[in-house]
């Protein structure tokens, strides 16, 4: 009787953890996922970009870009400023950026950057490794990341596995777009490096301008080897 009891018990805790704890966890899991897909979402608009600036030229891309910069800065004055939530984009900002500007503002002060003052394929490959690098490593490093090796380095929780995966999306980034694996792998290295290394500046801007800037430098400098 005692041994049966104990089934019973077993049973129950194991029914209790399959019918509440366990649909719980994977809810949790997926609005977070859900949550952090959807924010980083409105980074794809890269691809917008690079479409707008092959078809209609650098000066179109820029004009748009500004006027998109215009429009959410006009946003954010009355989210920060005032307190006022904005439809719908009021889900997407982290907890951090309640009071300061969301992160798009600066993604698009550095896409203005580096279309500015890059070459055209540069400025492609800075772009998009700002955008699918830092979903990869986002995604990856969040929810099966385990390895923290940049505590001491960088004095943040970061994982290897996001790092990892940045760098690797980047780097085949590269090829795509300039078919040069020296000049790839600086970009890869360059955003991979500061995406990691960055804790209170926004990755949006100071990624895709480093990486474009040694980009540049290096296929200058291999133009005249």
């Amino acid at each position: 009787m005692k041994c049966s009891g104990r089934a019973e018990q077993s049973n129950t805790e194991t029914d209790i953890t399959l019918y509440y704890i366990l649909p719980s966890l994977f809810a949790m899991l997926s609005s977070e996922f859900f949550f952090e897909v959807l924010r980083k979402s409105v980074h794809l608009v890269s691809i917008l970009i690079v479409l707008i600036y092959e078809l209609y030229g650098k000066e179109t891309i820029l004009w748009v870009l500004m006027l998109f910069l215009v429009v959410v800065l006009v946003l954010d004055y009355f989210r920060v400023e005032h307190g006022i939530r904005i439809p719908f984009f009021h889900i997407m900002y982290r907890k951090s950026e309640v009071d300061r500007f969301g992160g798009h503002i600066f993604f698009a002060l550095g896409a203005i950057s580096v279309i500015s003052l890059f070459s055209r394929e540069i400025a492609y490959a800075a772009i998009l490794m700002a955008t699918f690098g830092d979903l990869a490593a986002a995604l990856i490093g969040k929810f099966y990341g385990k390895r923290r090796v940049f505590q001491k380095i960088f004095k943040n929780d970061k994982s290897i596995e996001g790092s990892v995966s940045e760098f690797v999306i980047d780097f085949l980034i590269g090829l795509l777009i300039l078919g040069n694996p020296i000049v790839s792998l600086v970009m890869a290295f360059l955003a991979t490096l500061t995406e990691t290394a960055v804790n209170k500046i926004d990755d949006n801007l100071i990624v895709p301008v480093f990486a474009g800037f040694f980009g540049q430098i290096t296929m200058n400098f291999l133009a005249y080897l």
